[in-house]
């Protein structure tokens, strides 16, 4: 079955972020997974803190848009508003995070799935809707399923799992891969391949920051929803997060918090 293209033209309509009520207390700097993450212990009656492990780029060339993106921020201030813990945001380099989560160093990552992220982890119900697509460059004609890249090279980030793509093609999919998404935009920007991978929603904050020209196509490979990773070692069980997940929905608040993606 052919899936449909969009052309994304010169303007992209973006939803204007609600105002946040609270927010979680971020760390000072990256931290690094080490024992000295789960070694803090609170004050006598104080609840222990979430740690919230929030991706960061693990090379250079995150832009100031991805920096500033507080979905993570507001959605780990809302779960900890309905478990009543306070929370401590854990920045981590994407490959670091699920390390971090199976030795009990950090508790909670959330925007996952576990086809993506795999590891000896619990997850949550699903409930962060995203989509997989293919951006093509300008230079080639729009494709119209992924059998038009097979063979062709493909702009990936290291380490990242493309379950679907990878079952499609098999050694058809020609994978180039940069430490981060700002890196395989900049690389594909210069010409070195015509195609990247990439969710949705990055694609249209990049579109909607400048760092994306129009005129490419974008090709939906698939969409779904992802849920958090919930460490087996830490200080969350997966069940009571499902029931501040529910809290979250069933309030309105998930809506707003989705706007500042």
């Amino acid at each position: 079955m052919t899936v449909p293209i969009r052309i994304l033209a010169a303007a992209l309509t973006m939803s204007m972020a609600a105002p946040c009520a609270a927010l979680a207390v971020p760390a000072e700097k990256p931290v690094a997974a080490s024992a000295n993450n789960s070694a803090i212990t609170p004050a006598p009656g104080v609840p222990a803190a979430i740690r919230y492990i929030r991706k960061v780029e693990d090379a250079p060339g995150e832009t100031v848009v991805s920096r500033r993106s507080g979905f993570q921020e507001a959605l780990g201030a809302a779960l900890g508003r309905q478990l009543a813990r306070p929370v401590r945001l854990m920045p981590l380099p994407r490959k670091r995070m699920m390390a971090a989560l199976e030795a009990g160093e950090g508790d909670i990552v959330c925007g996952y799935s576990p086809a993506w992220f795999q590891g000896k982890v619990d997850w949550t119900r699903p409930f962060i809707p995203t989509s997989e697509v293919l951006i093509a460059s300008r230079r080639v004609p729009a494709p119209t399923s992924l059998d038009d890249i097979r063979g062709k090279t493909v702009g990936t980030v290291l380490g990242f799992n493309y379950p679907l793509v990878q079952n499609r093609l098999g050694d058809g999919f020609v994978r180039d891969d940069a430490p981060s998404l700002e890196l395989t935009l900049r690389k594909w920007q210069a010409g070195r391949f015509d195609y990247f991978l990439a969710t949705g929603v990055t694609v249209e904050r990049q579109f909607a920051s400048g760092e994306l020209d129009a005129g490419f196509s974008q090709l939906v490979i698939s969409e779904e929803k992802t849920g958090c990773a919930v460490a087996r070692k830490g200080s969350l069980r997966a069940d009571q997060v499902n029931a501040a997940i529910d809290a979250i929905e069933k309030s309105g608040e998930l809506a707003r918090l989705l706007r500042l993606r």
